[in-house]
């Protein structure tokens, strides 16, 4: 539950959804290997600096992506104690850049390998390494972006 609410964050733009899936001292790591991403990726230590390093807000605010979609595929956990476990997940992500007339779309295949920790009674992210499999881009079809997508079933 807790990983689908960080995909679900990352694509509604909510950084208290993401937020909540941490651990305030969380240990974060995430791929710099791309086009989207061109840094040279540090490890984050604590939850302010895992959220300032994170590009989704940024860029969904500035307008430099228009939509984005995580799909969350392959899932594998080993619990390692009552009160911690293991993860290793698949992910594919759709990145939708302003570019007319054919908007490009990003696609990554990602894995997210995560140290799990009970924290108040609800399993929270408290270590995590994001890797970069694969990318690539094709022009889309059609793509709303954020803000005009539909967020309620009102």
């Amino acid at each position: 539950d807790m990983l689908n609410q960080y995909f679900r964050g990352l694509d509604r733009s909510d950084p208290g959804m993401i937020k909540a899936c941490f651990t305030t001292d969380v240990i974060s790591n995430y791929d710099g290997r791309s086009l989207l991403r061109l840094s040279n990726a540090k490890e984050q230590h604590g939850i302010d600096a895992l959220m300032s390093s994170l590009l989704t807000f940024k860029k969904h605010e500035s307008g430099e992506w228009k939509i984005t979609s995580h799909f969350m595929g392959n899932f594998h956990i080993e619990f390692t104690g009552d009160q911690t476990a293991i993860t290793e997940t698949y992910a594919i992500a759709h990145i939708v850049l302003p570019n007319e007339p054919n908007e490009p779309i990003m696609m990554r295949g990602l894995r997210y390998l995560d140290r799990w920790r009970k924290d108040a009674g609800e399993w929270r992210i408290c270590e995590r390494t994001h890797t970069l499999d694969w990318s690539y881009s094709v022009p889309s079809q059609f793509a709303i972006s954020t803000r005009e997508r539909v967020n309620n079933l009102t």
